[in-house]
């Protein structure tokens, strides 16, 4: 995707301001100066398409399943259909997607809801099927952005524990754009 004049204008300032990629642009060395631009960088970034199965494999399932053995009160049906209810409302998110779109925070919210607070610890103690706050599927739905993406966040969203910044610009850098900054 090609960038606008703005961003070709903040990119370029951050090639000047980066002493590995203001070389290549200077010897005009457009393969090293792309590999920069495309490089991860530290900016953490919620996953416009994040695989479900990279959630699934998250999620220790047998949390879900009471550790107490069934006595037939109130109390233990209640807890194991909360317990239930979370895995269905999990199932309903993931089901039938190869990939779901982390950006959104309500859906980061009921993903996270449904791997925390279930009620099928031993006497009903609450345990997280996705880690603490939820942060092991959370961190499934997260990457490195690209030097070049990293240019062009939103504010940091927090979700739980786990926070990212949402992309206005995602993917690589077009050759016309890296030959724009070897040129400028």
């Amino acid at each position: 995707m090609s960038l606008t004049t703005q961003q070709r204008a903040t990119l370029s300032a951050a090639v000047h301001a980066d002493p590995t990629a203001f070389a290549a642009r200077n010897l005009g060395d457009t393969y090293t100066l792309k590999l920069w631009c495309d490089s991860p960088s530290t900016t953490s970034v919620w996953r416009t398409e994040a695989r479900v199965t990279d959630i699934i494999d998250s999620i220790n399932w047998a949390a879900y399943t009471p550790n107490d053995a069934a006595d037939n009160t109130a109390t233990y049906t209640n807890r194991a259909l909360l317990a239930q209810t979370k895995q269905m409302n999990l199932q309903l998110m993931l089901q039938g997607r190869d990939r779901i779109d982390a950006t959104k925070a309500n859906l980061r919210a009921g993903l996270r809801d449904a791997v925390i607070q279930i009620p099928t610890g031993a006497a009903g103690a609450l345990v997280a099927s996705g880690g603490a706050s939820g942060a092991t599927t959370l961190a499934a739905c997260v990457r490195f952005a690209t030097m070049a993406e990293a240019l062009f966040v939103q504010a940091a969203q927090t979700t739980g524990s786990t926070t990212a910044s949402i992309l206005t610009f995602e993917g690589g850098v077009d050759p016309t754009d890296v030959s724009w900054l070897i040129a400028n």
